[in-house]
C-alpha cells in the first residue's frame, strides 16, 4: 500500500511489474491497514478493444489516445497497453504485455492522480531540485534535461545538504518546502559508483532509456520535515567551462515560479493539460492556480534569490553553490 499525503493505492496484479511500481514511490510505502482510495490493476495480456465497441476519440496526448465513455476513460498507448479508468470505482486497469510499458503507465497515472490530490490539499508540486541546507529549503529552478538530476548525484555526496526533492518538491501557503523523493536519473558513469542494487534501468515509451537511483541508494540521505524557503536559484545553461552564482532581486523569480510552479511546464500533466483539454476544462483549474500561486509567492517572500549559471564543469557548477552551504 501507498499512502501519499492521505491518499492511499493499492497495486496489485502482475508481480514483477507492481513491484517496480512500488519502488518508484518507495518513500510513500505503508503497512497500515483501511482501504485504498484508488486500486491500480496490473494485467498481462494483449488489450481488448473489441470489448470497448464503436468509441471515437475525446482527444489525444503525445502518450496516448484517449476515449470517453461514461465515468470510464479509456487509454490506448500505441495499441500495445490499455488503461481503463473507472472515476466511480476508483479503479484503473492496466493491461499489456509488455512489462516496461505497463510500468510507465502506472506511474504517469500515479503522478497524475497524485498531483491533482496534492493541489486539492494546498501542496503544489514546484518542478524543481530541493536541498535542505544549513539555512532551511534550497530549491533550484530548471527546465527539464537542464542539470537537476546531476546536481542531487553531486549533493548525496555532500555531508552539508540533504535532498528532499531532485524534481518535484512541494511547497505550502507558509512558505515551507516539503519532501517529496522519488528516482534519481543518473548516468552510466554515476551509475557505477552507486551502491549494489540500487540502480534499474527503465524503458519509456517516447524517450531512450533511462537508468535511475532508487529509493534504497539514498534513504539516509533524504530530509524527511518540512523546511523554510531559504533560497530559490534561477538556474541557467552555458558553453563556458565554470559555473557561477550571482544574486538577483526577488522580483526576478516571478517568471520561472510562474513557469514550474504555477503552469507547471515540467510537471507530467501540466502544460500537456492546458494544451489538450481545451479552455473550458482549464477554466476549471483556476482554483488551483490561485492556491499554487499562493504557495509560490510565500516561498518567494521567505527567499533570497539567485542565478546560477551552469559550465561544463560539474564540480565547479557544485562549488559555486558553496556560500548557500555554510551556516
Amino acid at each position: 500500500m501507498l499512502d501519499v499525503h492521505g491518499l492511499r493505492f493499492d497495486v496489485r496484479g502482475w508481480p514483477e511489474v507492481a513491484q517496480e511500481v512500488v519502488r518508484d514511490f518507495l518513500w510513500f510505502e505503508t503497512n497500515g491497514d483501511g482501504p485504498a482510495d484508488v486500486t491500480v490493476e496490473l494485467q498481462r495480456g494483449a488489450p481488448h478493444w473489441d470489448g470497448y465497441g464503436d468509441l471515437t476519440a475525446a482527444f489525444v496526448t503525445p502518450r496516448n489516445v484517449v476515449y470517453q465513455n461514461g465515468s470510464r476513460t479509456i487509454l490506448d498507448y500505441f495499441g500495445r497497453a490499455s488503461a481503463e479508468l473507472d472515476r466511480a470505482a476508483a479503479r484503473i486497469v492496466i493491461r499489456s504485455e509488455h512489462p516496461h510499458l505497463a510500468h510507465e503507465a502506472a506511474y504517469l497515472f500515479l503522478l497524475s492522480r497524485i498531483g491533482e490530490h496534492l493541489d486539492a490539499r494546498g501542496l503544489p508540486r514546484l518542478h524543481a531540485l530541493a536541498l535542505s541546507g544549513p539555512r532551511g529549503a534550497i530549491c533550484v529552478l530548471l527546465p527539464s534535461g537542464g542539470g537537476k538530476s546531476t546536481l542531487a548525484v553531486t549533493a548525496l555526496a555532500d555531508e552539508r545538504v540533504k535532498i528532499l526533492a531532485e524534481d518535484t518538491p512541494l511547497l505550502d501557503s507558509r512558505g515551507y518546502v516539503h519532501p517529496f523523493p522519488l528516482r534519481i536519473g543518473v548516468n552510466p558513469t554515476d551509475a557505477e559508483r552507486m551502491p549494489q542494487g540500487s540502480v534499474r534501468r527503465i524503458e519509456r515509451m517516447e524517450f531512450h532509456d533511462k537508468l535511475v537511483l532508487d529509493l534504497d541508494g539514498f534513504r539516509d540521505r533524504v530530509e524527511g520535515s518540512p523546511q523554510p524557503m531559504s533560497d530559490l536559484i534561477v538556474g541557467q545553461r552555458s558553453l563556458g567551462r565554470a559555473g557561477r552564482l550571482e544574486p538577483l532581486p526577488r522580483r526576478a523569480a516571478a517568471g520561472a515560479l510562474l513557469r514550474e510552479g504555477v503552469v507547471g511546464v515540467g510537471v507530467y500533466q501540466g502544460m500537456e493539460f492546458v494544451l489538450q483539454r481545451g479552455m473550458r476544462d482549464v477554466a476549471g483549474k483556476a482554483g488551483e492556480a490561485l492556491t499554487r500561486a499562493r504557495c509560490c509567492a510565500a516561498a518567494a517572500r521567505r527567499a533570497r534569490v539567485w542565478r546560477l549559471t551552469l559550465g561544463r564543469d560539474h564540480a565547479s557548477n557544485w562549488e559555486a553553490l558553496a556560500p548557500l552551504l555554510e551556516p
